[in-house]
């Protein structure tokens, strides 16, 4: 499960700021991942990822609409 949550600011005239949490896997859940797939899943630092899934993960972020 995961969760999105945004709060919207508004700023001069048409310009609005939003801010941005997400919340990746927010149970924490076992994602078993096949790794006899076809497509191989590569991790960030460019390693290939093997039978678990990803964990909890927090991103945050801003977004400004003008």
């Amino acid at each position: 499960m995961d969760i999105r949550l945004a709060k919207a600011f508004d700023l001069r005239g048409a310009q609005k700021l939003e801010a941005i949490v997400e919340v990746f896997n927010v149970l924490n859940t076992r994602n078993v991942i096949n790794p006899s797939a076809p497509a191989l899943l590569f991790n960030f630092d460019g390693t290939i990822r093997s039978g678990i899934g990803d964990p909890r993960r927090i991103q945050a972020g801003l977004r400004v609409e003008f």
